[in-house]
């Protein structure tokens, strides 16, 4: 539905249109009046709870909300935010886009690595669990929320280079310089007597060189795997079976994801290329090397429509999947792009660089949303929560941050 640009805005004291969605004889004076005072308080739980009482009373509780979204407080903001993100409303949907909430976005937490680099990254689909691996051998496994270590996971004999976790139950999968890819059981990680070795589910052996990039497929059933030799093994993730070994690159796989359908294994190359591969019928897709700038990276959007790639160039190539066809190119960065994530509603990108910083784009149209910066070395990998709230990224200074709106 078009605008009349004299009807006012998200940050307007009402919003515009008739009141039919939302009937003001639905609302009591007396409790509106009782939420606004509420709302007026210096006592952050009592807004936070006047604000989810506001949606009851129709357009002016709307614009009290709204009103919220400019709170010098995080969570009342979150709140605000989360609440009209869940109306179905179109009016109200085709005016939060103009809010950008990433312009609130701080570090919430800094977890020091020790003498360790985190180089890999997930996110549970729940939006509970961080892990990570490092050079240290290791895999951490985080609440998101607070940042405590409820395990550490160990067996791999070189630095861990990749993770990735399962869409639908408690599984982890690693990579590691070892040449190995490991599967672990990440149920009740939560009680603390639990020995590493005994969450290992099975190790798989067959790389002949160190692995870069791990993935799973969305339905869980298989996972690829790159190493810096140029193969890609595609594995049964319960039986560790060998489905496939490809060799399509001539240099390292940087690495891999699967389109959300399933059925193709998308691939970057440390020789400038990406390969599509229709994995069940084995067949190559499509090919395209645009330049000779390493592939560093890649990400794909939740329709499978947008192929997001970052290379040693410094920018952020946005291909058409389907048919290779290049649709933007994003700049800002100044140094490689070493990561990057898509949103799960397909809007935010993403990316991270040697030169420090993490940047948020509007993914549709390449707008650059917002720059994070605080780290003091290269930011070498990115996640972003379902919600897409929350943004991890890890660096060389040996530090991950966890980065939410505050």
């Amino acid at each position: 539905m078009a605008l009349n640009p004299n009807q006012p805005r998200a940050y307007d004291a009402v919003l515009g249109g008739t009141p039919t969605s939302y009937p003001l004889h639905a609302a009591v004076l007396g409790g509106l009046a009782g939420v606004k005072h509420r709302f007026a308080s210096t006592v952050v739980n009592q807004q936070v709870a006047a604000i989810k009482d506001a949606i009851k009373y129709g357009q002016e509780g709307f614009s009290l909300i709204f009103d919220a979204l400019k709170d010098s407080n995080w969570q009342i903001r979150h709140t605000a935010y989360s609440l009209l993100k869940g109306v179905d409303d179109p009016r109200l949907q085709q005016l939060l886009p103009e809010y950008n909430p990433y312009q609130f976005l701080r570090c919430l937490y800094r977890h020091a690595t020790a003498q360790s680099t985190v180089y890999a990254l997930a996110i549970s689909s729940d939006e509970q669990l961080l892990a990570s691996g490092a050079t240290d051998k290791t895999i951490k496994v985080r609440s998101l929320h607070t940042g405590k270590i409820l395990s550490t996971l160990t067996g791999h004999l070189g630095s861990v280079s990749a993770i990735a976790l399962h869409p639908h139950q408690p599984i982890l999968v690693s990579g590691s310089w070892d040449t190995t890819i490991k599967v672990w059981n990440l149920e009740n990680i939560s009680l603390s007597n639990q020995l590493a070795s005994d969450r290992l589910i099975l190790t798989y052996r067959g790389h002949e060189s160190k692995i870069n990039t791990v993935a799973i497929s969305p339905d869980g059933q298989v996972v690829g795997s790159g190493s810096q030799d140029g193969k890609i093994d595609l594995w049964h993730i319960r039986t560790g079976e060998v489905i496939d070994a490809i060799a399509l690159h001539t240099n390292g796989v940087t690495s891999l994801a699967f389109t959300p359908n399933g059925q193709t294994l998308v691939s970057g190359g440390a020789e400038c290329t990406i390969h599509l591969w229709d994995w069940q019928s084995k067949e190559l897709k499509h090919s395209f090397t645009k330049d000779t700038n390493s592939v560093k990276s890649i990400a794909i959007s939740p329709d499978g429509q947008i192929l997001a790639r970052g290379s040693q160039d410094k920018a952020i190539e946005l291909w058409h999947l389907p048919t290779g066809q290049l649709l933007n190119k994003l700049i800002g960065h100044w140094g490689e792009v070493n990561g990057l994530a898509i949103s799960q509603d397909g809007q935010t990108l993403v990316s991270c660089s040697w030169d420090e910083t993490i940047r948020l784009w509007h993914l549709p149209t390449g707008t650059l949303l917002h720059s994070l910066t605080g780290h003091q070395g290269a930011v070498v990998s990115v996640a972003i929560s379902p919600d897409a709230l929350k943004i991890v990224t890890s660096s060389q200074d040996r530090t991950i941050r966890v980065w939410g709106m505050g």
